[in-house]
């Protein structure tokens, strides 16, 4: 067997055509079949039934079962091409969420600018359900990630970092800036909201809360950019709902917590691949980050 056997059975589940399959690798149809041929001998089972009458493909059920695992083995064989490669470069790939940028990493950097680390980090900045697709392509070695659940994927090795609170974020000149002490969200129920739409956690958190006060937010406007997000608040535009990590270092922005006893945290936590091996610079990233953030 071959590599290009597995790739030309994965194409041909998806396409359901030999010939197909050929034009999409370039080669012959008898390669094609050919392949297939010696992955079913050395399975000694039918994979493919060419129905010529009707024009059809039929994958068995030996098939069926056959193409889960090859998903699965052309998966870990990119994923391990990325890695190689990057070790051959000797550079570590960080994902961050921007949200969570300024609260998390300008520490790190500091501490991995002291040890002389800082140059073998590539930042990829994304939001986090990009963040973990990438990681668990191969494309990252290490993420930050913000989530309001736990992850349980057994693919992930996770450690949390910290947990923070949703906040109501509001002009100076907004009338509930005056209520430092805080506000329940069913007095929200008036306002108009522009919400960060780059993170499925911040959107999920204030659908969470919208449910239990039994209204629809009044969302206005959605930003990928959680600076431009602040600048509309800052001019009164309406209010926004983000984590407490996303705090910014203004005066002219007000934050004031949410007062309802149920409601979502914001959970930071360091992510890589549960199979991947560590390299000495990744070892001595957890190092860093587990001594700031677990001492």
């Amino acid at each position: 067997m071959y590599l290009h056997d597995f790739e030309y059975f994965n194409q041909l589940i998806l396409q359901k055509s030999f010939s197909k399959v050929a034009a999409y690798f370039n080669v012959s149809q008898p390669t094609i079949s050919s392949a297939i041929k010696r992955l079913e001998n050395e399975l000694d089972t039918t994979l493919v039934i060419r129905d010529r009458s009707h024009n059809e493909l039929i994958v068995t059920p030996s098939g069926q079962q056959f193409a889960q695992h090859v998903a699965t083995i052309l998966n870990e064989w990119r994923v391990s091409k990325a890695e190689i490669e990057r070790l051959n470069r000797q550079q570590l790939f960080f994902g961050i969420p921007p949200i969570i940028q300024n609260s998390y990493f300008a520490k790190i950097a500091h501490a991995l600018q002291q040890r002389q680390m800082l140059a073998e980090i590539t930042l990829v900045e994304a939001e986090s359900s990009i963040l973990r697709r990438r990681l668990l392509a191969g494309e990252i070695d290490l993420a930050l990630l913000g989530t309001i659940t736990n992850d349980n994927d057994p693919e992930l090795s996770r450690t949390e970092l910290g947990r923070s609170p949703f906040r109501i974020f509001l002009s100076k000149d907004h009338p509930l800036a005056q209520k430092k002490a805080g506000v329940y969200f069913a007095d929200l129920k008036k306002e108009n909201f522009i919400i960060f739409a780059s993170s499925f956690a911040h959107t999920e958190a204030i659908r969470i809360m919208a449910r239990q006060n039994h209204f629809t937010p009044k969302i206005i406007f959605q930003s990928h950019d959680v600076n431009f997000l602040m600048n509309m608040v800052a001019e009164n535009v309406a209010i926004t709902f983000l984590s407490e990590v996303a705090t910014p270092n203004r005066d002219d922005i007000i934050s004031i917590p949410i007062l309802d006893e149920a409601q979502p945290m914001f959970i930071t936590s360091l992510v890589y691949r549960t199979n991947h091996m560590l390299t000495p610079t990744q070892q001595a990233l957890l190092g860093v980050i587990d001594e700031l953030y677990h001492h």
